[in-house]
C-alpha cells in the first residue's frame, strides 16, 4: 500500500477538472493575516474553538477568505486540498483527507465534520474542502495513468495518511497516551500523545486529531536551530566545535542564563516581544562553551515548559520523551534536555516521517495491530537518563529562566 505525508495548511485550489488555479500557499504564508482578524470578529464558533486550534494566517480558512478577496477565479474553485491530500488525488482521482490533516481547515477532532458554522459566518462554501474519511482507511487504488507517470503498480490501495510531524511521531515510536516527541530543527515543536482534547484557556498548544481514539497536544516554540546556527556563525565555529567546549562547561554555566526564542516566547505564558537575551554574562561566562551551552539549556527549558504545560493542562503525565530532527544527533543536547525535563530521552534510528507513513501504510492493509508493526519497524539508537544532581540545579535555573522571561515581556 501507498501513504502519503506533507505538512498542514499548504493549499492548492482545483477546478473540476483537478488543475490547480493557483500555486501551491505554503503552510507558513502570513498574507492572510487582515483575514485571520476577519474570521475572529465574524465566527464565534471559531472563537470558542480557539481553545482547541488558535487562529492564525497560517490557517486554511484565512487563506481561502484571501484567495476569494484577491482572485477573480474563485466561482471556479471546485476543492481546496492539502498538498498530501493532492498528492493522494493523482494516485486515486479521489478528494479526501484525514482531521488529522485537515486540523487546519476547522476539522473537528471526534467527528468526520467541519465546523460549518465558521465556514457559514464567513460565506465560505464547506463543499470547497475534501470529504473527511478515518485515518488508515483505504482511500482508493492507484490508477492505470498514475501507475504510467509513477512506476508504482496499479491497483494497490492508497491509505489516508497524517500530516509530516505526526507521522514523525509514529517514527518516533510514539503512539501511546503519555509518550511525546519532541522534533528539533529549526524550530522545536512538540507533540504529547493524550487521551482526549482538553481546553487550553491560554492558547499556548493545539490539538491533532491521531491514531487509535488518541490525539496530540501540540506546541511550537521557536527555540530551535535558529539560534544555534547564527551563534556559530557568529564565533566562527562549528556545531561540532562549539559542543565541544561546551562540554567543559558545568550545569548552569555559572550563572549565564539564555533565551533561544528570538521571535516571541509561548510559554509558560504568551509574551510575543519578547527576544533572546543572555543574562549573566562575566569574565568567567564570556567564552564561547559557555555560551553555547546556555543556549542548549535555554532551548531545553523552553522545551520543558511545553511539557508541563501539557501536563498541567491534561492531566497526563509524560512518561517518555522521544526527540528527533538533526538536533537529536547532538549528544550533549540530549543529555541536557533529558536533565532539564527529568525524564528518559530516547533517539531512533530512522527519524524519516516516510517510516511514519509506511507503517500506516502497512496496518491500513493488514489485520496487525499498529504496537505490533511499530514494535517491528521502530528501533531506539540512543537512550539518554536524566541526572538527578543536575535536575535539580535546572529546576532552580527554570525558576529563574521564568521570572527573566516575564520582566523582559513588560520591557521590551
Amino acid at each position: 500500500g501507498v501513504c502519503v505525508d506533507a505538512t498542514s495548511g499548504t493549499i492548492v485550489p482545483l477546478d473540476r477538472k483537478g488543475t490547480p488555479l493557483y500555486p501551491l500557499i505554503m503552510y507558513n504564508d502570513s498574507r492572510a493575516v487582515v483575514e485571520a482578524e476577519e474570521l475572529r470578529r465574524a465566527s464565534l464558533k471559531a472563537r470558542e474553538f480557539e481553545v482547541f486550534l488558535p487562529i492564525t494566517p497560517q490557517l486554511v480558512l484565512p487563506k481561502v477568505m484571501w484567495l476569494k478577496k484577491n482572485c477573480d477565479f474563485y466561482g471556479r474553485i471546485h476543492k481546496i486540498l492539502h498538498e498530501s491530500d493532492y498528492a493522494v488525488y493523482k494516485l486515486t482521482g479521489i478528494f479526501a483527507s484525514s482531521n488529522n490533516t485537515a486540523g487546519k481547515s476547522h476539522a473537528l477532532l471526534d467527528d468526520l465534520k467541519y465546523l460549518e458554522e465558521t465556514y457559514e459566518d464567513v460565506n465560505v462554501s464547506v463543499d470547497l474542502m475534501p470529504e473527511l474519511k478515518p485515518i488508515c482507511s483505504i482511500v482508493g487504488y492507484v490508477t492505470e495513468e498514475a501507475s504510467l507517470e509513477t512506476g508504482l503498480p496499479s491497483g494497490i490501495p492508497v491509505v489516508n495518511g497524517v500530516t509530516d510531524a505526526s507521522a514523525g511521531d509514529i517514527t518516533s515510536g510514539a503512539i501511546k497516551a503519555g509518550q511525546a516527541n519532541a522534533t528539533i530543527g529549526t524550530a522545536l515543536t512538540v507533540h504529547v500523545v493524550v487521551d482526549k482534547p482538553v481546553p487550553d484557556m491560554s492558547q499556548r498548544f493545539y490539538y491533532k486529531t491521531y491514531i487509535n481514539n488518541l490525539f496530540l497536544a501540540g506546541g511550537f516554540t521557536n527555540a530551535g536551530t535558529t539560534a544555534l546556527d547564527a551563534m556559530s556563525r557568529l564565533l566562527g565555529k562549528s556545531l561540532i566545535e562549539l559542543t565541544d567546549m561546551a562540554r567543559k562547561v558545568p550545569p548552569g554555566c555559572e550563572g549565564l542564563i539564555a533565551c533561544t526564542e528570538w521571535y516571541g516566547v509561548r510559554v509558560p505564558k504568551t509574551h510575543p516581544n519578547v527576544r533572546g537575551f543572555f543574562i549573566g554574562l562575566s569574565e568567567i561566562t564570556a567564552n564561547p562553551g559557555a555560551i553555547f551551552r546556555s543556549m542548549l539549556e535555554g532551548s531545553a527549558l523552553a522545551l520543558r515548559l511545553m511539557l508541563d504545560a501539557v501536563e498541567d493542562v491534561t492531566k497526563v503525565k509524560i512518561y517518555d520523551l522521544r526527540v528527533s530532527g538533526g538536533a537529536s544527533r547532538n549528544d550533549l543536547f540530549m543529555e541536557i534536555i533529558a536533565d532539564v525535563s527529568n525524564r528518559d530521552v530516547y533517539v531512533v534510528e530512522e527519524p524519516d516521517s516516510a517510516i511514519g507513513s509506511a507503517i500506516l501504510a502497512m496496518w491500513g492493509c493488514t489485520s496487525g495491530r499498529i504496537e505490533e508493526i511499530v514494535g517491528r519497524v521502530v528501533k531506539i539508537k540512543k537512550l539518554f537518563k536524566p541526572t538527578g544532581e543536575n535536575t535539580a540545579k535546572y529546576l532552580k535555573l527554570l525558576e529563574k529562566y521564568v521570572q527573566l522571561v516575564d520582566a523582559l515581556s513588560g520591557i521590551l
